[in-house]
């Protein structure tokens, strides 16, 4: 499930289709924060090798979401900066 935005609310959107919209007061609970640490010399040559260094190093918090139409059960949540320093983040 991946966050998105219906209609000016917030949702998560299931690779099947199916919905699930979630509050303003719960997203801060969606937190995930992990330090990562790299050389700017390592590089990832394959979608295989990232998809794996994810799976290790990028854990959800987010256990509760199941996909009413399908049951699935994964959420993933990324953070991108898509700005500059000084505005603020956008969801």
């Amino acid at each position: 499930m991946i966050p998105s935005n219906q209609n000016g609310k917030k949702i998560f959107k299931c690779k099947c289709g199916a919905l699930k919209s979630f509050s303003e007061t719960k997203s801060k609970a969606y937190i995930v924060h992990t330090k990562i640490e790299h050389s700017y010399r390592e590089e990832i040559s394959t979608t295989k090798e990232i998809l794996k260094w994810k799976d290790e190093n990028l854990k959800s918090s987010i256990k509760d979401f199941r996909c009413i139409k399908c049951g699935y059960d994964k959420a993933q949540l990324e953070t991108r900066q898509t700005r500059s320093a000084d505005e603020g983040m956008t969801i």
